[in-house]
């Protein structure tokens, strides 16, 4: 019974995965220049995540022996280092970006 439910929650998670990208390319159909800005939203992300993994080293694995008894690799610490990275830039930025929604309108 457990492995019904399991498998009815891919086959929905897939179908929504499915109906998100077929709806999200008939609305850059409809609106190509709209493509544009997420487009530029999507390349900042990958550029963030490509410099918080390229300035992670995942040298922490070495230096503590409970790391190789819960079998964490290098490279999986290297991973979760640049994954804390990506979240602590994109908390700090939505932290000043509603800072300075609010800020400008004490000024309005």
């Amino acid at each position: 019974m457990i492995d019904f439910g399991l498998y009815a929650t891919y086959a929905l998670i897939g179908i929504c995965i499915v109906m998100i990208l077929v709806f999200a390319i008939g609305r850059i159909a409809k609106n190509p220049g709209g493509a544009k800005s997420a487009l530029i939203g999507v390349v900042g992300l990958i550029v963030l995540i490509a410099v918080a993994f390229a300035l992670s080293t995942g040298t922490d694995v070495a230096s503590n022996p409970k790391f190789a008894s819960m079998e964490i690799t290098e490279e999986t610490s290297r991973q979760v280092g640049a994954g804390l990275m990506v979240f602590y830039i994109l908390a700090g930025l939505a932290i000043l970006s509603i800072l300075y929604v609010e800020v400008t309108r004490l000024f309005k």
